[in-house]
């Protein structure tokens, strides 16, 4: 295609373009995302699915080959599709000695109700143009799309990144970061948190079936639990850096979580919007480290080193609380109760309970 002569007019309707194009793929991605968040899959989940329709059945070498990742990664990635019932695999008709991956029609129908919105929007804009209109933006459509993945593709050979962790796995380089976030969002359970990342690991995470969606933006590491349509995570344990401090935050529920933060530097420990069956072992404080329970909580225990005093405040109610070897069955807010030696201490834990919770131990190790 020959290039036009440049004027002050073309050149503000290519910049038109270019951020209306701009704009479009930001909202592709997002909408993209919020999709899979729906139907409880990862963003690359989704990707393959879209793939998989679009070039029909195919190995996972050409499937990977597609998406620029690993044939490891891939199979992953279709392990999980198949747990999830929109893909099979079987051997390829033409070829009975190479396993093919397939979507599943019934399995599909749920994804593609969560497109039927955006699709029925674009059929009402193409109906508006003729079809000279539409010839040229199939032409222009086509061509950016191949511009795109050669693109990606000498992007991916020249520049290939981090080494793309096998399926359930993930981590984060631990960089230059000099402090650390762990926000745990969506109805955890059979959590286990330990300090054992590794020198050169910000974190490192297991899961027995498809991991929850795990982002780490700087020293802050975001899990969010899959929703109601996907399949749980099982048993999962994350490896936290022991060289720099943490804030740990669970919102949204949780049960059954094992956290042993004894070889972390902790800064702070929250349990927001109701947990049940939570062990939490703490390390010796640096100053006075905040522990919260907010929303409601069951059985929940914090355990600390013998010798480190600690406050329990208490507001909205509580029952059965155990502090070291004082129990209490049932205390009205606002009330606290300090260990001995609280008040001159310079290195000690103080726990708010706001909201009602049952069950409540803080004790000595």
């Amino acid at each position: 295609m020959s290039r036009l002569e440049s004027t002050p007019v073309r050149a503000d309707l290519i910049r038109r373009l270019t951020e209306a194009v701009r704009r479009q793929v930001a909202w592709t991605v997002l909408h993209n995302q919020a999709i899979a968040d729906r139907l409880g899959m990862s963003a690359t989940d989704l990707h393959a699915i879209n793939l998989l329709d679009l070039e029909g059945p195919v190995t996972a070498g050409r499937l990977a080959e597609l998406m620029s990742l690993t044939t490891g990664a891939v199979t992953g990635v279709l392990d999980r599709l198949d747990r999830a019932g929109l893909v099979r695999r079987e051997a390829d008709p033409a070829d009975r000695r190479r396993v093919v991956a397939r979507l599943v029609p019934e399995g599909m129908e749920r994804v593609r109700a969560a497109f039927v919105a955006v699709g029925t929007g674009v059929q009402d804009l193409y109906a508006g143009y003729d079809d000279a209109q539409l010839r040229l933006l199939v032409d222009y459509a086509e061509r950016n799309a191949e511009i795109t993945r050669r693109i990606a593709g000498q992007m991916r050979a020249t520049d290939p990144g981090p080494a793309p962790e096998a399926d359930g796995e993930l981590s984060a380089p631990l960089g230059d970061v000099t402090s650390g976030r762990l926000e745990i969002t969506g109805n955890a359970a059979n959590l286990r948190i330990r300090s054992d990342a590794g020198a050169a690991l910000l974190y490192a995470a297991t899961f027995e079936r498809r991991a929850p969606r795990i982002r780490a933006r700087g020293g802050t590491v975001t899990v969010a639990y899959p929703g109601i349509f996907a399949l749980g995570a099982g048993r999962g344990v994350i490896g936290l850096n022991g060289t720099v401090p943490w804030t740990v935050e669970v919102r949204g529920g949780a049960s059954n979580v094992d956290a042993d933060l004894s070889g972390v530097p902790l800064t702070g420990f929250s349990l927001i919007g109701g947990s049940s069956r939570v062990d939490c072992r703490l390390p010796r404080p640096a100053g006075t480290v905040a522990l919260r329970i907010r929303g409601g909580a069951s059985r929940v225990a914090f355990r600390r080193p013998a010798e480190i005093p600690v406050r329990v405040r208490v507001t909205g109610g509580l029952s059965r609380l155990r502090v070291d070897a004082r129990q209490y069955r049932a205390m009205g807010g606002p009330a606290a109760l300090d260990s001995p030696g609280y008040e001159n201490a310079t290195d000690r834990y103080e726990l708010a309970v706001d909201g009602g919770a049952s069950h409540i131990t803080v004790d000595g190790m």
